[in-house]
């Protein structure tokens, strides 16, 4: 179930954050629209496996700088630590309800 939540992960990812001009409107815009009724399917342990994967991508891209002084933090939005934030909170979930 984890591969799956990783692949889930990038795909919600890669649609809500890839830049216009490297994404097919039409594409995103069908994908986001059907969304809904993929989260509204997932079962409790797929939620969980998809909160997993949101929580090690949180704790990696928000480390702490390592030995040589690189950290992933600056790269990350704001946008983005609210995405992962809702995701981990369940709020991404209940925002299909």
């Amino acid at each position: 179930m984890k591969a799956l939540a990783e692949l889930s992960f990038e795909f919600i990812w890669h649609l809500a954050f890839t830049e216009e001009e490297y994404l097919d409107l039409d594409f995103s815009v069908r994908w986001l629209s059907s969304l809904g009724g993929y989260v509204n399917a997932m079962t409790t342990e797929e939620q969980a496996a998809l909160v997993a994967v949101a929580m090690d991508r949180q704790a990696r891209w928000l480390a702490p700088p390592d030995a040589q002084g690189f950290t992933q933090r600056n790269l990350v939005t704001a946008e983005q630590r609210a995405f992962l934030d809702s995701m981990i909170s369940g709020e991404f979930f209940s925002q299909f309800d």
